[in-house]
């Protein structure tokens, strides 16, 4: 099974003509490999989280990126070893080779899942932990710091994202519900899914 912990527990906030945000960001060790997911746009606060865990930037062999917002990607580049798994077609970038990858590209414990509407091109992964399968949602659930984290299926996208299809996005939020035992998403706190709810 795949390990997985959250680096950077992703925010956002409000200010004037702006925001101040960065994405969720976590590591996940599966079958020896190190899998970044969103490595966000604050370089000293991902350092110093890799640090902590006693990495650097050259180890990982993975990256991960959900969607093509910058608060998500701006730092892809800093892990100069790494192969990259994209929502762009579908591909995986090794340095300027471009080659399609299946769902199961970074190994049996994770699946990456197609999950449109908060954007176009937007994926996910379920990884199967010791502790249940975890869904990596990106921006298809987020929250504004401070906001009640109670969970709506049809809760709007305050992100008004050029692209934004909510038909799509409550759709890709229902197949992440079914799938995931715990939601971490792309800006807020992790939560565990209430299988009797209704969602």
């Amino acid at each position: 099974m795949a390990e997985i912990k959250i680096l950077i527990e992703g925010y956002a906030r409000k200010i004037k003509n702006g925001c101040v945000a960065s994405s969720t960001t976590c590591l996940i060790a599966a079958e020896g490999k190190k899998i970044i997911t969103d490595p966000g746009c604050n370089r000293e606060k991902l350092l110093a989280a890799l640090a902590k865990e006693g990495l650097t930037t050259n180890v990982i062999d993975y990256v991960f990126l959900s969607h093509s917002h910058p608060d998500h990607i701006l730092l892809a580049g800093i892990f100069e070893n790494a192969k990259f798994i994209t929502f762009d077609a579908h591909l995986m970038y090794d340095k300027d080779v471009m080659l399609k990858f299946d769902k199961r590209a970074l190994g049996k414990d994770i699946e990456i899942i197609e999950t449109p509407g908060h954007v176009p091109e937007h994926l996910s992964l379920i990884v199967n932990t010791p502790n249940g399968k975890i869904a990596v949602a990106g921006d298809i659930i987020w929250w504004f710091d401070g906001e009640k984290q109670v969970f709506d299926i049809h809760q709007k996208d305050y992100s008004l994202a050029k692209g934004t299809d909510m038909a799509k996005l409550i759709e890709s939020r229902r197949i992440i519900l079914e799938m995931a035992d715990y939601v971490i998403p792309g800006h807020g706190k992790m939560f565990k899914v209430n299988k009797h709810g209704g969602f």
